[in-house]
């Protein structure tokens, strides 16, 4: 099982299956203070950073062109590259943007967001027991609050 902010896409339900979503993720774009980049509509043309194997990857490549996508290891060396002119924008999940943007003075997270997502984990489709079993548990929380209250805790609004 996969649960570490998996974003459900068609290709990763060709090899898992994927539980009831239990949050929503946005996909953000940082630039630099007075970037003519001011909005997702300006992207195209333009050098974007992505964490490797990410959605925000995912989805550059395939609006922009791997050739306008470099890949990064992790998301703060696509952020360092950024503040070394390497780069134009980088795409990211909102939560890493936002503590990214606050650690580099002279960045930014335009105004619109890039994606919207949704989080669910991840079950192998051999398991049907435990995919039963974590909607279960995920149903009751939801319901319960827990999830939000998590939710709340851990992924501070902007």
């Amino acid at each position: 099982m996969g649960l570490a902010g998996m974003t459900v896409t068609e290709e990763r339900l060709q090899n898992v299956d994927f539980t009831t979503s239990y949050a929503t993720g946005i996909q953000s774009v940082i630039v630099p203070e007075g970037s003519e980049i001011t909005s997702v509509d300006d992207l195209a043309g333009h050098m974007i950073g992505v964490q490797l194997s990410t959605t925000g990857d995912i989805y550059a490549t395939d609006e922009f062109g791997a050739e306008y996508v470099e890949q990064y290891n992790k998301g703060a060396d696509a952020v360092l590259a950024l503040t070394q002119g390497k780069v134009d924008a980088v795409i990211i999940d909102n939560q890493p943007a936002l503590s990214f943007v606050e650690a580099n003075e002279g960045l930014i997270i335009l105004d619109t967001e890039y994606a919207i997502e949704d989080y669910a984990a991840c079950i192998s489709k051999n398991n049907p027991d435990l995919m039963t079993a974590v909607n279960t548990a995920l149903k009751e929380l939801i319901a319960d609050g827990t999830i939000q209250e998590i939710l709340d805790k851990y992924i501070k609004a902007e």
